[in-house]
């Protein structure tokens, strides 16, 4: 089984900016063809706000403003570039921007909090030996 390896599933965010001129119609084919990629490439679609109109933070093939489409998604991290590269041919997409989404895990604390603790007390115990043994040689000194 040569070449055979683990695909890792991967969450990702997608913001798709659409032409501003499009159509109600238009608009839903446009996303429904993004679904359809999405679904030929074997992702999962998690989360999805519909497109709203807004001004771009600059100018993107001459349009100053256009319609902001949000995706979440799971997808094999073999199939982004396909993907990225699907959408750009779709009809009225400007712009695409594909990002990992991270899942950071919390910090385990320290299960051993035992040993920790013990450490003084070990060095107290130490103290207290050579305390004692410094007596007995001042005993013994005395006694003699």
């Amino acid at each position: 089984m040569k070449g055979d390896f683990l695909v890792m599933n991967r969450q990702y965010e997608a913001i798709i900016f659409i032409n501003p001129s499009v159509s109600q119609e238009e608009m839903d084919i446009i996303i429904s063809k993004i679904k359809n990629i999405l679904a030929d490439l074997k992702g999962n679609l998690l989360e999805e706000k519909q497109p709203e109109k807004m001004k771009l933070p600059y100018k993107m093939k001459k349009f100053k403003d256009g319609f902001y489409y949000y995706i979440k998604f799971e997808m094999a991290t073999n199939n982004i570039a396909n993907f990225r590269d699907r959408i750009r041919l779709i009809e009225g997409i400007i712009r695409i921007t594909i990002s990992l989404i991270v899942i950071k895990k919390p910090k385990i604390k320290n299960k051993d909090k035992k040993s920790i603790e013990e450490v003084p007390a070990i060095k107290e115990e130490k103290q207290e030996e050579q305390v004692q043994s410094e007596q007995n040689d001042f005993d013994e000194g005395v006694a003699k």
